[in-house]
């Protein structure tokens, strides 16, 4: 082979080889940027529901952040039903109404079918019998303001059938002395 064909044949490969780089190049930076928008409605469905107050993307992607650590660190406390961990977890006002003997007396009258005729005594009861069967393996997709100072863990499913969305709040979350606490729902 002559010199000049192997130029020509390595001339050509380098072309080619530069046409799949930039082709790579090309579908890599053309996806960043669906990426980002999805991040950007995700944001936007996370605070449309405030009126009057703002919460920059910096805030949320920190809020959204620390809750779903917070929600990590809770499934390794309901996997072990470590109910005095699970109190560091749970605002103020929630301890206090569902300590309350009416609160729940009425929570146990509304049990499903499986624990129908118990009665739950004290907060340790709702953490056992309520709280984690409730939550247990739920997939945490998304957060939903309702206030600056208040939040909703969601899960997203959506439908292919009816092209419908549906958002299931497995946790609803206040900020306590600048931290997140689980406000647990009341009657």
């Amino acid at each position: 082979m002559s010199f000049m064909k192997k130029i020509s044949i390595l001339v050509a490969a380098t072309a080619a080889f530069m046409l799949v780089f930039a082709a790579c190049e090309t579908t890599k930076q053309e996806a960043a940027p669906a990426a980002v928008e999805e991040d950007d409605l995700e944001y936007q469905r996370s605070i449309n529901k405030i009126e009057g107050q703002i919460v920059s993307k910096e805030t949320f992607n920190a809020d959204k952040a620390a809750i779903l650590k917070k929600i990590s660190e809770l499934n390794d406390i309901m996997a072990k039903k470590d109910y005095n961990s699970w109190l560091k977890y749970i605002s103020e006002d929630s301890k206090k109404y569902w300590s309350n003997s009416y609160t729940l007396l009425k929570a146990s009258e509304k049990l499903p079918k499986e624990l129908k005729g118990l009665k739950l005594k004290n907060l340790s009861d709702y953490f056992n019998y309520v709280f984690i069967p409730s939550r247990k393996g739920r997939q945490i997709d998304e957060i939903r303001y309702n206030s600056a100072e208040s939040v909703k863990a969601v899960q997203v499913t959506k439908s292919e059938e009816d092209n419908k969305t549906k958002i299931t709040v497995y946790y609803n979350f206040v900020k306590e002395g600048g931290d997140w606490k689980v406000e647990l729902p009341q009657m």
